[in-house]
C-alpha cells in the first residue's frame, strides 16, 4: 500500500516537473545518474551534522549539492531532510566550480548516489513537497 502511494506521488511529481521544465533527462552527468533529475531549490538538507547545504537536483538514484568544502569521492554520507528522515549516500564526484574573481571562497559541486533507489524516491518526493510548501508561503 505505501509503495503504491509513493509510486503514485513520484509519478505525479515527475509529470509536474516535466510540465514546469524542472525535469532534466540529459546533459552533463546524465549518463552517470541513470535516472531523470528534478530541480530542487528551497529545501535545506543536512549533510553530516556540521554541514548544511541546498540540493541542486535530485533523482531516484542520486543527488547533487554545492559545498564550501571538498568531499572525498567514495565517502559515505548521511543526509537528513529537516527532522523527517535520513538517507545514506556515497559521494561519486566532487569538483571545484568556476567562480567569479570576487568569490571569497571556493564552491564545490558534490554528486552522490543513493545506496537504495527507494530511499532516493522518498527523498525526492519529500524535497519537492517541502519546496511546494515554501513556495506557497
Amino acid at each position: 500500500m505505501a509503495q503504491d502511494d509513493i509510486d503514485r506521488v513520484y509519478q505525479r511529481l515527475m509529470d509536474e516537473s516535466r510540465e514546469t521544465g524542472d525535469l532534466d533527462t540529459g546533459g552533463p552527468g546524465a549518463d552517470r545518474r541513470g535516472q531523470p533529475r528534478v530541480k530542487a531549490n528551497a529545501t535545506m538538507l543536512t549533510v553530516r551534522a556540521e554541514l548544511r547545504v541546498s540540493a541542486i537536483d535530485v533523482s531516484v538514484s542520486g543527488l547533487a549539492f554545492f559545498s564550501d568544502f571538498p568531499v572525498q569521492i567514495g565517502q559515505p554520507l548521511n543526509i537528513t531532510v529537516g527532522n523527517l528522515f535520513t538517507v545514506d549516500v556515497e559521494v561519486v564526484s566532487c569538483r571545484l566550480e568556476p567562480s567569479d574573481a570576487d568569490a571569497s571562497q571556493p564552491v564545490y559541486r558534490v554528486q552522490c548516489r543513493f545506496y537504495e533507489e527507494e530511499q532516493g524516491k522518498y527523498l525526492l518526493v519529500t524535497i519537492k513537497e517541502l519546496d511546494k510548501k515554501k513556495a506557497e508561503e
